[in-house]
């Protein structure tokens, strides 16, 4: 059984923003499925902070394919578990997140720092934002400039 904990620490441990970046490629085209850059909510030792994770939506289910697995479950529970916030969540369609891609040349987050933060305090400064360790390689940015 997949633990919380887990889930939670792949924000900044884990691979969620190339995981969900070559995820939503495969959605190219499709309205229904939206990339999404958010925050959630740490427990334990992290109680009362929160990072930055990312996801896929297709209607009601998240799609979590960071570190390896393939989870898939109803939205509704999944931000109950992560204190997910939607209203300081970003969304994307694959269109949009394939022009961030090539524009800021790495997975994300591109609107929001996602850094460990307190939980009352969301960085929204430019100098913040993104996340320039995390480059796209060449030969993945040009497929994804092939969408657009």
């Amino acid at each position: 059984m997949i633990k919380l904990k887990q889930i939670l620490l792949e924000g900044k441990l884990g691979d969620c923003y190339p995981a969900g970046g070559r995820l939503i490629m495969e959605f190219f085209g499709d309205k229904e499925h939206k990339l999404v850059h958010g925050m959630v909510n740490g427990q334990g030792a992290l109680e009362g902070m929160r990072y930055g994770h990312c996801w896929v939506e297709s209607r009601d289910t998240v799609l979590d394919h960071s570190n390896g697995r393939k989870l898939e479950i109803p939205k509704q529970v999944y931000y109950a578990l992560g204190r997910v916030d939607p209203k300081e969540c970003k969304y994307y369609t694959p269109e949009e997140s394939a022009k961030f891609m090539v524009d800021k040349g790495h997975w994300g987050p591109w609107e929001m720092s996602g850094d460990v933060v307190m939980a009352e305090d969301i960085p929204n400064a430019k100098p913040e934002i993104g996340k320039q360790d995390m480059k796209i390689p060449n030969d993945i940015l040009n497929k994804i400039q092939t969408f657009l």
